[in-house]
């Protein structure tokens, strides 16, 4: 890109006018200055007219904000600091978050996955430094979490297409951007030290992590030599150390729609006394205890058509977290500019986190033995069966065991990121660009896991009064009552606190859980032309060639089992915990009820057992007591799950920027065309297959060892990418923009595998007990002929800038998709211990259906200088949006959809669940910030706020999961003390605000996260 100096000497000596400055100082996001409010229709010019923004704090940064979307020719809301670590956030993702139309997805307290404008962020793209970020979840969003804040100077939301800008982007594109030291232009050394403190932690027996610690520390300087030129560099790194504790009640992912039908004996009402989604009475044509909404061909009505059901999971569970988060962050940067002409720059980016995770659950593992409410056995409460209109359950009885599982989990992830670039100015009026770069990510996580169950008998060999034969107790369960946001249970006779009573089914599994890498190389040039022309003010265009590569091993696993009652006892006696580890578990979501409650048979409470405790252990030390050794992570291991991905592409653009006059009006903004080409190719394994039983008699189903061989699958496309962008001055401070464009969104590189995989599971999450189930589970793990999505888009918003520190701006959007995905099945044949075994393979297609997303949204900043006393240092910022959709996504397991039959015929299935919305779609996002500025001294208040969206599963993503609505409020305070010294406090989820999570339907409880709030202290030197 033409350097923004040469661009003004450039248009100064051509005659251009302050328009043109405006749109190549948009064009570059790198121009914050004032200009006069009319168009000036002078020859000339001087540099020194520029008024340089000089305003601090949280009031310079709004009137930076309020500059990037005055200045640029497309729809843009951003952020830019003066310096280096002044945005005010805690993260990126948090940044992102105060921008008008964009939303985060939570994870472990902290802001990752953003959404632009209520759409989902796989329908959004992210660059660093204009390139494109790589990511280890396996689809293209970013974790915004694994970036600080303080590394990055500029931050934008582009929410309409340019001809230039990468393409990937549907809802928008996110643009981060690091210092560059000579456009910088002045040395700088900076450090910053925080404290963390998570009053959550607090409650944790014997922390290692009480508090956590942030030290970052940058440099930047320029240098001026007689035979290089003027050289810049700067450097910055962070080191974030922290817990993030985390309290969860929760239920398997996997739920039974189970039938509530008295007049059959199935189901709920089952004569076997089994699991409700169960039936061996060979009564059910369906084969269990399901309800059957396949399409009855003589009636065209579903074989169950109005049979009630209720969604039942294979468990609940209460899960105890103790967290350590290690992030090392690093950037690099040099720009060398030897001649007028010429510059280079090199930049690098480094990203390490380890997190280590012990989890303590307690299980109710028996879930879908809920009781038949016509029949009353020994010990059953007497809690009534309360199903919601959507079968959600609300309370009921179960006949189950209790389980302690204790877990130790460590992810390393690892992203390198950078490249080198060159401007070079042909002359005046011609400037090309050369980008090479890379970004990479890998993800590997680790996993210790051991159960024990309760049984009859303890581990000191005395009889569990309330643990009938095989362990199982009597429970009851009430589900959002009385004030409780997740599940209250009742145990008869059974001290969940008693470690002795876990003795029965010690199983340790040690498994490499994630193993994941993927790369983005691409090459990019580029040329700028500016005109000599009344209404083309610039031209350019350029090609760029890049090439994904995404590869993923499926968990591997080694099982261990031990059935030694003497040996389990010495385990459980050596590993125990004394107490457990949190007071007040749960407690600000269960209504000022007790957990777990245990009566006896009188229903008298017991007090041992009774409250929001219960055994855990020391996971390391479990594992290797069950084992009798260390244990040792598996290696990766190739098997026909494998997922292997290469995705190149070419692409090529032409853009005009135009700058005229229509009547009295400027009009100025650009038009032109991207041109790209896709080429996918995934690589799978297929074989044969041989067969496992273990001691519990669950079958899995693995690969003959050396027997597998390489299947390869793809497709390609290319697409034609239109856009207009105009902006059209009404007066000296109101502006008309308008866009028309047309946009895509690629599918996720995990979504495009070749492979196949067995889960050993049963649909409903119970493990098989034989081969046609285990081997009837099997999924495609992607589809690589998936076509992206496409749309078709216009914006239109009126701006009205009466001042620097006053905006107001409403705009509305609309998008027509072309295409959607629904789930299909066919019939596949595999080869098990030598037998051929045909099953239905569930993979997602793309389909030519259209829908469309429209809304608005609306931004308003205000400072009230003109108030007198205090009231003139205060300031607003409110920001909403709106959106509306058709689109629908069914749920795999519970929604529409058909199955292809081994004779090519096709059976359609009615859902019996409503259809979600697309991915990450929230109706409403708000944002709203109140800021007091006196002199050295700020303080800023913010709300946020995110309506209900469908998040998808990363390994099960056809599964219907909703996030419920969501408002957080964050507090900043910071005081200058002089030119040097600053010290800030920040705090993020001030009043404990919890996420809710629902699964299959929008009420039907699957997870409730309570992460409290987060509090930074910290003093910032600049010299």
């Amino acid at each position: 890109m033409i350097k923004l100096n040469k661009i003004s000497s450039a248009f100064l000596a051509t005659n251009r006018n302050s328009v043109l400055a405006k749109s190549l100082c948009a064009t570059a996001l790198m121009c914050m200055v004032t200009f006069p409010a009319t168009s000036q229709e002078t020859t000339e010019a001087p540099e020194e007219d520029l008024e340089v923004i000089q305003v601090k704090g949280i009031r310079g940064t709004i009137q930076s904000s309020n500059n990037i979307k005055k200045l640029s020719t497309s729809i843009v809301d951003g952020l830019s600091s003066e310096d280096i670590g002044d945005l005010p956030a805690l993260s990126i993702g948090e940044a992102l978050e105060t921008l008008t139309g964009a939303a985060s997805h939570t994870e472990q307290g902290g802001a990752t996955e953003i959404s632009i404008r209520g759409l989902g962020p796989f329908l959004g793209s992210t660059v660093f430094n204009g390139r494109e970020a790589a990511n280890g979840s396996g689809d293209r969003s970013v974790n915004f979490s694994q970036f600080p804040s303080e590394l990055f100077n500029k931050i934008a939301i582009y929410k309409t297409q340019e001809a230039s800008l990468i393409e990937g982007g549907v809802a928008g594109q996110i643009s981060l951007e690091t210092v560059k030291p000579l456009d910088y232009g002045k040395r700088r050394f900076q450090a910053q030290v925080k404290g963390n403190w998570n009053p959550d932690e607090a409650d944790i027996n014997d922390s290692a992590r009480d508090f956590g610690t942030r030290l970052t520390a940058s440099f930047v300087d320029q240098y001026e030599t007689d035979k290089l030129g003027e050289i810049g560099f700067s450097i910055g790194v962070q080191k974030d150390v922290k817990s993030n504790p985390e309290q969860e009640a929760r239920s398997t992912s996997g739920f039974a729609d189970c039938r509530l039908d008295p007049n059959t004996p199935y189901g709920i009402y089952s004569t076997t006394g089994d699991d409700c989604d169960d039936d061996d009475s060979g009564l059910n044509d369906n084969g269990d205890g399901g309800v059957n909404y396949n399409i009855d061909p003589d009636t065209g009505l579903p074989i169950d058509d109005g049979v009630p059901y209720v969604f039942a999971p294979s468990s609940y569970s209460y899960r105890q977290n103790i967290t350590d988060d290690d992030r090392e962050s690093y950037f690099a940067a040099v720009q060398w500019r030897p001649t007028e002409k010429f510059e280079m720059n090199v930049d690098v980016e480094v990203s390490e986190r380890l997190f280590t995770e012990t989890r303590n659950d307690l299980v109710f593992a028996n879930s879908k033995r809920l009781d038949d409410p016509t029949v009353v056995r020994d010990g059953q409460f007497d809690t009534d069966l309360v199903i919601s209109d959507s079968g959600a359950l609300i309370s009921g009885t179960n006949f189950q065991r209790i389980e302690t599982l204790s877990t130790y989990i460590e992810r390393l992830e690892e992203y390198q990121g950078g490249g080198v670039s060159f401007i070079y100015d042909v002359s005046d009026v011609l400037s090309i660009s050369a980008d090479l770069s890379v970004s990479e990510t890998e993800r590997r996580e680790s996993l210790y896991h051991t159960r024990l169950q309760s049984e009859p008998t303890d581990t000191l060999g005395n009889a569990v009064v309330g643990a009938e034969d095989g362990g199982y107790i009597n429970t009851s369960i009430e589900i959002g009552q009385n004030g409780s946001l997740i599940p209250i249970m009742q145990v008869r006779n059974f001290d969940v606190t008693n470690p002795n009573n876990f003795a029965d089914a010690a199983r340790t599994r040690v498994d490499l859980n994630q193993f994941r890498n993927n790369t983005v190389s691409a090459f990019r040039t580029d040329f700028q032309y500016l005109a000599d022309s009344d209404v083309i003010s610039q031209i350019k265009g350029g090609l760029r060639f890049s090439k994904l590569e995404f590869d993923s091993n499926p968990r591997a696993r080694d099982e261990f089992t031990n059935d030694d009652d003497a040996q389990v006892a010495e385990a459980v006696a050596a590993c125990q915990n004394s107490k457990f580890p949190e007071s007040g578990f749960l407690s600000s979501v269960t209504g000022g009820q007790a957990l777990i409650t245990n009566v006896d048979d009188s229903g008298s409470v017991i007090s041992q057992g009774t409250g929001n405790a219960f055994a855990t252990f020391d996971p390391l030390c479990l594992a290797t007591a069950v084992i009798g050794s260390a244990p040792v992570i598996p290696e990766p291991r190739d098997t026909v799950a494998n997922v292997d991905v290469d995705e190149e592409t070419l692409a090529v653009y032409l853009q005009a920027d135009y700058d005229t006059l229509i009547g009295d009006y400027t009009v100025r903004g650009n038009f032109g065309v991207r041109y790209i080409t896709t080429d996918v190719t995934s690589v799978g394994l297929r074989g044969p297959l041989e067969s496992s039983i273990n001691s519990e008699g669950a079958v899995t189903v693995t690969e003959v060892s050396g027997e597998l061989v390489e299947v390869t699958g793809g497709g390609s496309y290319s697409e034609i990418l239109p856009s207009l962008n105009v902006v059209m001055d009404l007066s000296d401070d109101v502006m008309l923009r308008g866009a028309v464009y047309r946009a895509l969104s690629r599918p996720s590189p995990s979504d495009l595998g070749f492979g196949r995989a067995f889960t050993g599971l049963t649909e409903d999450g119970e493990e098989a007990t034989d081969i046609s189930a285990a081997i009837g589970t099997a999924t495609a793990n992607g589809n690589p002929d998936l076509k992206p999505f496409t749309s078709w888009n216009a914006d239109l918003a009126v701006e009205w800038y009466p001042n620097e520190d006053t905006v107001l701006a409403l705009g509305g959007y609309y998008k027509s998709f072309e295409g959607g995905f629904e789930n299909t099945s066919v019939t596949e044949t595999f080869n098990v211990d030598g037998e051929d075994l045909e099953t239905i393979v569930t993979t997602q297609q793309t389909t030519e259906d259209t829908s469309t997303i429209y809304g608005f949204e609306m931004t308003a900043t205000h400072a009230f200088t003109y108030l007198p006393s205090v009231l003139s240092n205060m300031g607003v910022k409110v920001s909403y949006n709106w959106a509306d959709s058709d689109f629908e996504v069914e749920d795999a397991n519970f929604g529409a959809s058909n199955v292809i039959n081994a004779d090519g015929s096709i059976t359609e299935r009615v859902g019996i669940v409503p259809a979600a919305e697309i991915f990450g779609f929230s109706e409403n996002v708000a944002s709203a910030q109140m800021y007091y500025q006196d002199g050295g001294f700020n303080a800023q208040l913010i709300y946020k706020y995110r309506s209900e969206y469908f998040q998808q599963y990363v390994s099960t993503p056809g599964n219907l999961r909703y996030v419920g609505d969501k408002g957080q409020y964050e507090a900043r305070v910071s005081y200058k003390l002089n030119n040097n010294l600053k010290f800030s406090v920040e705090a993020i989820n001030l009043f404990n605000e919890t996420k809710r999570q629902f699964n299959p339907t929008p009420d039907n409880f699957s997870e409730v996260n309570v992460y409290g709030p987060r509090i930074y202290a910290g003093v910032t030197y600049k010299h």
